[in-house]
């Protein structure tokens, strides 16, 4: 009996140090984020239904999607404002997050949580880049206790991706602050952690080197001075990526992973593709001449070790003027760069698209 009760206590003490192990494990090897992510934005807003969560992870998989992004928006009332509230038809419960995280991981899917900043009211010319509280304190600690909260159920949730923040330009020179931010993620979640910069507000970042990867959008208004042809959109990467890289060189060399970027389908979208609210009318094949545009644009980069298209969304087709690729000319576009080059070859670069 004394020699069961001493096995069953050795037991223990192995689970718990095994345990204590993997947490640590995955702490010191943050930096190491597995192969190359090939996500996609889920829009998961106030949804609850598992079958919907069920669908469109299923479909999202059927296009080699890999790794899926769940962005929550958590509202403030306007720029000057302290304090975060849900909408009831933006914000998701953490019940219904915490379902479409296991939904994901049931099928193999790694999970990337990205909470942000949503404003009800706004003025023209502002938006979550151009926060001015009157009391900077008082904002960094109501952001840190909505942050960490999150960050937490991350961790609970064993989740691989974490966003520490995004596009709060005005906030990204206030070093020390983030730093205590990020200590405070780092407290409660052990994985990888980002903050997902903006496209044209790259450099003022001052803690980049916190990070265990650099995030960013790329909404670059590729298509402005051309018009969305697909070499010439091409030729304009190319030298976006010279400023990306130099940014990468500046923050150590760490792996860039394209946290959001998308295009919607209506005429102008290689123009201006962040404006949620253009005008124009459904135009499918500019969507798709974009995608294919980043696609030829990105193959073979080596510092790229993910990206997520915004928005796995919507009933979709070829009458639908959102982001959404589903039942799109686009869609099919993503699918053969997943299928056959969003993973990286041996050589660490991303294979180039089949045909």
């Amino acid at each position: 009996m004394r020699r069961e009760v001493c096995l069953l206590l050795a037991l223990v003490a192995l689970l718990l140090t095994s345990g204590a192990r993997t947490i640590r494990d995955r702490a010191e090897g943050a930096r190491g984020l597995g192969s190359f992510q090939k996500g996609m934005v889920l829009g998961i807003f106030s949804k609850t239904d598992p079958e919907y969560f069920r669908q469109n992870l299923n479909e999202m998989q059927n296009l080699g999607v890999d790794s899926v992004s769940l962005i929550v928006p958590k509202v403030q009332k306007d720029v000057s404002s302290i304090g975060f509230y849900d909408d009831p038809w933006i914000t998701p419960s953490d019940e219904s997050l915490r379902l479409a995280i296991r939904e994901a991981h049931r099928r193999g899917m790694r999970v990337f949580l990205l909470p942000i900043v949503y404003l009800e009211v706004l003025k023209e010319g502002e938006w979550r880049g151009t926060l001015a509280p009157g009391d900077w304190d008082a904002w960094f600690r109501t952001y840190e206790a909505m942050i960490t909260h999150y960050a937490r159920m991350a961790g609970e949730e064993r989740v691989e991706y974490f966003s520490a923040g995004s596009e709060l330009c005005s906030t990204e020179k206030m070093r020390e602050r983030w730093e205590r931010v990020i200590r405070k993620i780092r407290s409660v979640y052990p994985g990888p952690i980002t903050y997902s910069a903006n496209w044209d507000h790259l450099n003022p970042v001052s803690f980049g080197e916190r990070l265990d990867f650099l995030g960013m959008n790329a909404y670059y208004e590729v298509g402005k001075e051309t018009g969305p042809e697909v070499n010439a959109m091409v030729a304009r990467w190319k030298v976006i990526q010279k400023g990306i890289r130099s940014w990468r060189r500046a923050n150590g060399d760490k792996p860039v992973v394209i946290t959001e970027i998308g295009y919607p389908s209506r005429s102008g979208a290689s123009v201006d593709p962040w404006n949620y609210f253009g005008e124009g009318d459904p135009a499918p094949e500019e969507q798709r001449k974009c995608f294919e545009a980043f696609f030829q644009a990105w193959k073979g980069e080596t510092m790229l070790a993910g990206v997520y298209f915004y928005l796995w969304w919507g009933n979709g087709g070829p009458q639908d003027r959102d982001y959404t690729p589903r039942g799109k000319p686009a869609q099919d576009v993503i699918q053969a760069w997943y299928a056959g080059g969003g993973e990286r070859d041996g050589s660490g670069c991303p294979s180039e698209v089949k045909p």
